[in-house]
């Protein structure tokens, strides 16, 4: 998943009914006697919420910090984080490839499955066989 599905999917940029809002930081325009230009560069690149990947800029003036629900304004979701995502898709990938891990999952399926007592255990076993 990338930044963009997940905004468009998950958060105030959805399709749907919009349940997230954005929660902005305003910055301090702290950069005096350069070019517009200059100061823009300088601020998009050095602000130290973005360096540590807290935030992104919405405008030249203020950041995405994350999002809260507008049903509950307890539930916060923050921003989306590639390194996050890359650990995400590194532990799905390890589980994957696991054997010993899709094993003990079939396991726990067919010991539920055979307490059904209508259902034969060659069909449990059949239907287990699907499970990745």
């Amino acid at each position: 998943m990338d930044a963009q599905k997940y905004r468009k999917y998950y958060l105030s940029q959805n399709w749907g009914n919009n349940s997230f809002s954005i929660i902005k930081y305003k910055t301090a325009n702290q950069l005096r006697n350069m070019s517009q230009e200059e100061e823009i560069y300088i601020r998009f690149s050095n602000h130290p919420l973005v360096k540590t990947g807290k935030a992104y800029w919405i405008n030249d003036k203020e950041l995405c910090i994350g999002y809260n629900s507008r049903d509950n304004p307890e539930i916060y979701r923050p921003i989306f984080s590639y390194k996050r995502q890359n650990l995400l898709n590194k532990v799905n990938s390890d589980m994957i490839k696991s054997k010993t891990f899709w094993n003990k999952i079939k396991l726990k399926y067919l010991l539920e499955l055979s307490k059904i007592k209508k259902l034969p255990l060659d069909c449990s076993s059949y239907i287990v066989r699907f499970i990745y």
